[in-house]
């Protein structure tokens, strides 16, 4: 019974970890929105130089989550999340001090570079903890994730409004995040010396070799976050220019859509286990997909928040799945991981699929430009079989 126990409690101290991990990447990144007119004001940027700088940040994100495998190899996922964390939170303090385009754009590139490294680290926890003690949780992690953005959002809103400088609020948000998570992340796991196990991804009967798997499931990734990008990016300003709806109520897509994902994400590791993660990620994809195309044929206010919120149900289960796939997959490649790759290509997905809908909507109409993610989670659902249940 004491080694039951024992068990028991390794198990909620790491996952306390990497939920603590989750919570304050999360945080953090969600508080950064609110404070976006203010930051452009404060560093006497026009709406051009404003574009620069966010562009730095996706740069970083992107080079942190390429470099990640490198980083992982050499030091391991604990060490990268423990020292990521309070390096994130200092990127997000320094931001109220730049004055210019140039200082702008490179504390924006630091924060993305962290941020990118600190992701890549932390799933990669997630799945040393569902390796270490047979229970799944990475989908849950996901879901603290998103109401963690939200809850970064509302902190930020709050203290915009009430005129706090932004100096104070985000050195003293940092820092508490910072001070708070800290004592936790000792409970992070420490993956094998030999490296994570290989899977069932990896036997010989397998119909794909391992670089055709790790492909598709860049496809996967891709199409999940380029939908989810457009749904959070575009979803207000549909209501609002192609349905007609009120200003006040073009914000209920994205709160819809979120709280669809929020939910399916809490809840995707018991469906999984029963159903299957392979058929979850299908039907996810092709519900999303499905729902997405009534919402644009029937062009109704509550038609449309209710397929959103089916959408955030659809998809929520479907970057947690490819992700535990991509660490399994790590086992037919010797040179590290698949994580980066494949969180590199859905962060491109998030950053491309929002910039062609821009394009796309200028030359057809918004409603044209929004059957991309309809296609896009069609095409992902066939490409699905590269994951393996476990």
């Amino acid at each position: 019974m004491r080694g039951a126990g024992d068990a028991r409690s390794g198990f909620l101290r790491a996952r306390s970890a990497v939920t603590a991990a989750f919570a304050t990447h999360a945080i953090l990144s969600g508080s950064l929105g609110p404070w976006i007119p203010r930051l452009k004001s404060q560093a006497e940027l026009d709406p051009a130089g404003l574009g620069v700088a966010l562009t730095g940040y996706a740069a970083g994100l992107l080079l942190g989550t390429r470099v990640a495998g490198w980083a992982l190899r050499r030091v391991g996922g604990r060490p990268l999340v423990r020292a990521g964390i309070p390096a994130l939170a200092v990127g997000f303090a320094l931001l109220a001090l730049p004055r210019g385009l140039g200082s702008m754009t490179t504390v924006f590139v630091g924060i993305g570079l962290a941020a990118g490294l600190v992701d890549v680290a932390m799933n990669t926890e997630a799945v040393a903890v569902e390796q270490g003690f047979g229970r799944t949780v990475l989908s849950m992690m996901h879901g603290t994730w998103s109401v963690s953005v939200f809850a970064g959002a509302a902190v930020a809103s709050a203290a915009v409004a009430a005129g706090i400088p932004i100096t104070v609020s985000l050195a003293a948000s940092s820092a508490i995040l910072a001070a708070t998570s800290f004592p936790l992340l000792r409970w992070l796991p420490t993956e094998p010396e030999d490296g994570p196990p290989a899977s069932t991804a990896g036997r010989a009967d397998h119909p794909l070799p391992p670089a055709g798997r790790v492909a598709l499931l860049c496809l996967v990734a891709a199409a999940a976050f380029l939908t989810e990008g457009i749904a959070i990016e575009w979803s207000a300003l549909y209501l609002r220019g192609s349905i007609g709806v009120a200003v006040g109520l073009a914000g209920l897509g994205v709160v819809a859509f979120s709280a669809g994902m929020a939910v399916a994400r809490f809840a995707g590791d018991r469906l999984a286990a029963r159903l299957g993660g392979i058929a979850m990620v299908r039907a996810g994809l092709a519900v999303a997909a499905v729902a997405l195309g009534a919402a644009l044929l029937v062009d109704r206010f509550l038609t449309s928040i209710l397929a959103l919120a089916v959408m955030g149900l659809g998809l929520g289960p479907v970057v947690p799945f490819v992700f535990r796939a991509a660490a399994a997959a790590a086992g037919a490649r010797r040179d590290g991981t698949a994580l980066p790759i494949v969180v590199t290509a859905g962060y491109a997905g998030s950053i491309v699929g929002p910039l062609i809908v821009g394009f796309v909507a200028n030359s057809l109409g918004l409603r044209a430009a929004l059957t991309l993610p309809v296609l896009a989670c069609g095409v992902a659902a066939f490409a699905a079989t590269a994951m393996q249940d476990r």
